[in-house]
């Protein structure tokens, strides 16, 4: 028997990205789910398998009093409910993302636990990490140096989020879980230029016919790219068994550059652009990938498994098919 089946869990931020896939497994394993989500970002139709299965309360959870309404009966809360955007708006944002993403931590996590809550996942990002962290990175590195420059904003509210929660953790009665995902990609995430991220940036430049394709820094900067259905499922299994108020990464150590990404796509979808990097835009962090150590110990040898290229081909068909813009 699934450990959710039959349990109260609200998912806040459940019709995104990822909280989508997440909100259809919890569903699919027997929980009584409410997803809270202002729908500024996310949709319906990414829940619509499951839409008549749960509770969607449309809220803003800047309101506290929101987030109390919203954690009211709850047995599990599950926190994706933040300000995600891509690197130019993360580099010239950086207040923006602080507070914003400040604000939607401390308000669920206060609201879980005076509502007496019984398990809280957090969750953060590997945007945590430092520009030098050692490659595959393990969880300790995450208390050393400052968060990645280009990220910086992002990367602070959210290692205080762990901060705090781990304070919660100490001085409440709720277990606390808390994952940090590396580079989510998959079908169901945003193309639009202003807030996309690397992977539908240059999928959407591919076919909607740009030449030359202009992609950010040198190109040798390498990434982890992981499906948000396996980041989903990460999260799931780490708040069932790992709930100890010590981060897990979610992620895993095969790790691509981005000209060699961008080559992928070129496959897939049969084009031929000039390419052109613009090296007067920061790569970010020079190299990323995942420790997955103590993720494979918790989960008894689950890491993610998607294959990029299978993934990649499912957001390219479902761009084509979608027209999306």
């Amino acid at each position: 028997m699934s450990y959710y089946k039959g349990k109260k869990v609200l998912v806040t931020g459940g019709c995104g990205f990822v909280g989508s896939y997440l909100t259809e497994f919890l569903v699919n394993d027997g929980a009584l789910v409410t997803v809270a989500d202002d729908l500024s970002r996310g949709t319906l139709s990414r829940v619509q398998t499951v839409e008549k299965k749960i509770k969607l309360l449309k809220l803003d959870l800047c309101d506290y009093d929101n987030c109390l309404k919203a954690c009211k009966n709850q047995e599990i809360v599950m926190n994706l409910a933040a300000k995600v955007t891509g690197i130019e708006y993360n580099r010239t944002h950086q207040a923006d993302m602080f507070i914003a993403n400040m604000i939607l931590q401390q308000n669920v996590i206060r609201a879980a636990a005076a509502s007496g809550v019984r398990r809280f996942l957090q969750v953060s990002t590997a945007c945590i990490y430092p520009h030098d962290a050692h490659v595959p990175t393990p969880e300790h590195e995450g208390g050393r140096g400052t968060p990645e420059p280009t990220n910086a904003g992002y990367g602070w509210a959210k290692r205080m989020g762990e901060e705090l929660a781990g304070y919660y953790a100490k001085e409440s009665a709720m277990e606390v879980a808390i994952v940090r995902p590396f580079n989510a990609y998959g079908l169901r995430d945003h193309f639009d230029e202003g807030s996309s991220h690397v992977v539908p940036a240059l999928i959407k430049r591919v076919l909607d016919g740009d030449d030359p394709v202009v992609v950010w820094g040198t190109g040798n900067q390498s990434r982890v790219f992981v499906h948000a259905k396996d980041i989903a499922q990460g999260m799931k299994i780490v708040t069932e068994k790992y709930a100890k108020a010590d981060a897990v990464n979610l992620g895993h150590d095969q790790e691509i550059t981005i000209r060699d990404l961008l080559e992928l796509i070129l496959k897939i979808t049969g084009k031929h652009p000039r390419i052109i990097f613009d090296t007067s835009r920061p790569d970010g962090y020079p190299r990323r990938g995942a420790d997955t150590t103590k993720l494979r110990k918790i989960s008894g040898g689950w890491i993610p498994q998607t294959p990029l290229e299978e993934g990649v081909r499912e957001m390219i068909e479902w761009f084509k098919a979608n027209k999306l813009t």
